[in-house]
């Protein structure tokens, strides 16, 4: 079945639920599928891990595999098995292939406070210091941890944020995001991976489309109950922005 469904050049998420020494939090990357034989995936990562920085999940964890085709919205669980190169990681699939419709989450236009850094680099590095934010967040004062933020007009969902940038960045790279819904709430700060780019409409810069790869478990319901109270009485439906 997964022959089927999936061919060379697709694009998947790989995501896992991790509840360990810091707050329950979701980690992700997006690969392109390669191959499938005898139960396994082998899956490219556009961004290179090199294997003398470790295993980029734990051997034998848990982890679920996203992608869309033909329209639909294709969901398989799976398990770490083994990485045989800086580019190309091996996953062992549990051949429980769901495949259905999926609604776009709720967005809405809006103005949040926004700091970021925006780069090309492997994503060893850029998990390390999400993780590193992330812990002096948790562990800290707010008043000594967050930085300053600038307001910005938005479109924000759960799973990512259309926003300008000054910053000159292309498809795939990786932007380290910190939002503040607001004045008395502490900082969200996530791992995002640039989805798509456009020319502003207006001034210099550009707009892009982000996903949300890194994300603790209780800012992405807080990013969601935010967008809920703030949807317009009339809506009819979601805006797609960061696909």
């Amino acid at each position: 079945m997964y022959s089927r469904y999936f061919t060379p050049g697709q694009r998947l998420q790989v995501q896992t639920l991790y509840e360990d020494n810091l707050p329950a939090r979701r980690e992700a990357m997006n690969v392109l599928f390669t191959n499938y034989e005898l139960g396994y995936f082998d899956v490219a990562i556009p961004h290179s891990w090199p294997v003398k920085e470790g295993l980029p999940f734990p051997e034998g964890s848990p982890l679920e595999i996203v992608s869309e085709r033909y329209g639909l919205w294709l969901k398989s669980s799976a398990s770490f098995h083994s990485q045989p190169s800086d580019k190309v990681i091996r996953l062992r699939m549990n051949d429980d292939l769901c495949i259905f419709r999926h609604s776009p989450q709720q967005r809405v236009e809006t103005q949040i406070g926004l700091c970021y850094s925006a780069r090309r680099g492997d994503l060893p590095t850029f998990h390390r210091q999400w993780r590193q934010q992330i812990k002096k967040l948790s562990t800290t004062a707010t008043a000594l941890t967050a930085p300053s933020f600038s307001r910005g007009q938005v479109n924000l969902s759960a799973s990512g944020i259309r926003m300008p940038l000054q910053t000159a960045v292309e498809k795939n790279d990786l932007c380290l995001l910190m939002l503040s819904l607001d004045d008395a709430s502490d900082p969200i700060c996530t791992l995002t991976e640039v989805i798509w780019t456009a020319p502003q409409e207006e001034g210099q810069g550009i707009t892009t489309g982000m996903q949300f790869l890194n994300i603790l478990q209780k800012d992405q319901q807080r990013i969601e109950q935010f967008v809920n109270r703030n949807l317009p009485r009339k809506t009819k439906g979601p805006a797609v922005a960061d696909r």
